[in-house]
């Protein structure tokens, strides 16, 4: 699907006194001035696209109230952001539809609709389940009737970056920023917004072990513990490098500009070089011989997307056996979610297999004297026969 490229927002970055950058952000079409966080700004626009106030008993008044609700206020921004979009969607295209007259069979005409897009099909299913729970709550319906809707199935992803389609990003990576970038997703085990945010500031060396130190974005501000994040070894030097060069400001991962990325742009650069990528695997292809429609079927095989990096660091730690408990305090996640995680994404098990008998093989052999039991001389009635030995 192709990315949104207009928001109604009017982005303006001004340089403060201190060095560090401001984004105000202005409603594009009026001009008007709508602060500097991006999410109450967006907040801003969507109310002004429904003209007067929605009908009380609608759909677009359930979207209204829960803009405004205490629910909506604990989410954080990027959350809202992600939300706004679904919520827009749902406005514009059912908001007059009376909440009383909504039937559990509708959702089978969203998931028709967007078929193709089974995730965006479920995101949607879901907001209107909450805004469905909203209308309970105001005593517009007697019960959710889309209490527990069926989902469309999605397979999840287990694809992973192998050392190879590492190698190969970062060597058509077209800056050194944006080999940053990739690095410190990987090697971090956090998510775009929160790579994008980091600063010179959040880096510290203790005993000659850099750090990076954040609160992670998506999460719920009241959630939102500080994480120390060790910088692994691959991407220690580069981040050095980095913290050397005095040009592009306080971000680690600057835009050519020096200011910060916006997400779509930073996605066009990886766009690029993703298709670099393609093209030079293509190439080595052909000269081996292989048909146009072989090349094309083995080069989608081979395709990996940004989200694969984080479950990459994840399947790469579980491999080298690194503990459930140490992956989540490196990811900010709980202890349960990583395990799930861990479960779900761990497609090599055989290499994780073969690393627990390394390791037990590493540890040497334990003569039987000392460490092992023999279970025929632990049992009773190899007790008694001893026994009547003596």
């Amino acid at each position: 699907m192709p990315r949104p490229t207009e928001t109604g927002l009017n982005p303006v970055r001004k340089k403060l006194a201190d060095g560090t950058i401001r984004t105000y952000y202005y409603d594009r079409k009026t001009g008007k001035s709508l602060g500097t966080d991006r999410a109450r700004a967006l907040e801003q626009i969507a109310e002004t696209k429904v003209p007067g106030q929605p009908e009380r008993g609608t759909i677009a008044a359930l979207v209204r109230d829960y803009r405004v609700s205490s629910a909506w206020a604990k989410l954080a921004p990027l959350t809202k952001e992600s939300y706004g979009r679904y919520l827009d969607l749902i406005r514009d295209e059912c908001g007059p539809m009376k909440v009383a007259g909504f039937r559990p069979s509708f959702v089978q005409k969203i998931q028709a609709k967007y078929g193709d897009y089974p995730r965006k099909a479920n995101h949607i299913v879901v907001t209107l389940r909450i805004l469905f729970g909203l209308a309970v709550k105001q005593d517009l319906i007697p019960a959710n009737p889309i209490a527990k809707p069926g989902l469309l199935p999605m397979r999840a992803r287990d694809q992973v970056w192998s050392p190879d389609d590492q190698a190969e990003f970062v060597a058509a990576a077209p800056s050194e920023r944006v080999r940053l970038g990739f690095m410190l997703m990987l090697y971090t085990l956090q998510r775009l917004s929160d790579v994008l945010a980091m600063t010179r500031g959040q880096v510290e060396e203790r005993d000659g072990r850099l750090f990076i130190l954040l609160r992670q974005q998506k999460t719920k501000d009241r959630t939102r513990e500080l994480l120390a994040v060790p910088v692994h070894r691959d991407l220690e030097p580069l981040l050095r490098d980095r913290l050397a060069d005095k040009s592009g400001g306080l971000l680690l991962v600057p835009s050519p500009t020096g200011r910060p990325w916006s997400r779509r742009n930073f996605s066009r650069k990886w766009d690029t070089t993703m298709r670099r990528v393609t093209l030079r695997r293509a190439r080595k292809l052909f000269r081996l011989g292989w048909s146009k429609d072989k090349v094309r079927a083995e080069l989608a095989k081979q395709h990996r997307q940004r989200r694969d990096l984080r479950r990459t660091g994840v399947v790469r730690m579980a491999e080298a056996g690194v503990t459930t408990p140490q992956i989540a305090a490196l990811a900010g996640w709980s202890i349960d979610y990583t395990q799930r995680i861990v479960d779900t994404y761990l497609p090599r098990r055989a290499e994780v297999a073969l690393a627990g008998m390394l390791t037990w093989e590493a540890s040497g052999t334990a003569s039987p004297s000392s460490n092992v039991v023999r279970l025929s001389s632990a049992t009773p009635s190899a007790k008694k026969r001893a026994s009547k030995r003596k």
